[in-house]
């Protein structure tokens, strides 16, 4: 829905429980809602264009049901970028999402924009993909967070992983 914010006016996430894991006493955000806060708290409004010459494939199954015409996604296959500016123009966003299970990486080329020499990187990345956080367990799902030097013209990122670099728009 970010990708075509022009049309979209807002989106939610229907039940805010699906977002929680509680007992009795106490509540915890879930994956779910560590990313949804992890994206409100480090990732801009403002929809910056992102270009690839890897497109995602075409669908596997025919349209209709849950299956859409045309996959979702950036042409960064199989990673998936997005990039956003805060609101006040001064700090640059780049998410990059891995879905599948090994190592990728991906070269990035920023245009019309100087960023600063040192950044930020939250990232949740599971040692597997059917991590839980449960109240009373040990979370499988942290959001780690670390300073970065400059931006690398190639990034590489862990398997099931969201990452979001954050730089200043100098």
């Amino acid at each position: 829905m970010f990708r075509h914010s022009d049309i979209f006016q807002m989106g939610a996430f229907t039940f805010a429980t699906a977002m929680m894991s509680e007992n009795r006493t106490d509540a915890i955000l879930n994956p779910t809602g560590m990313l949804f806060k992890m994206y409100r708290d480090h990732f801009g409004t403002i929809p910056v264009e992102v270009t690839g010459d890897s497109p995602q494939p075409k669908p596997a199954f025919p349209a209709g049901g849950d299956q859409p015409a045309v996959n979702p996604g950036s042409p960064t296959y199989p990673l998936d970028v997005s990039a956003a500016l805060s609101e006040d123009h001064k700090t640059l966003a780049i998410a990059v999402l891995n879905p599948s299970d090994s190592e990728q990486s991906v070269k990035l080329i920023i245009n019309e924009a100087k960023l600063a020499s040192t950044g930020k990187l939250w990232r949740m990345a599971p040692d597997f993909i059917d991590a839980t956080v449960q109240v009373d367990k040990k979370a499988g799902v942290h959001i780690e967070e670390q300073s970065l030097g400059p931006l690398p013209d190639t990034i590489t990122v862990r398997p099931f992983s969201v990452n979001i670099y954050s730089y200043q728009v100098q």
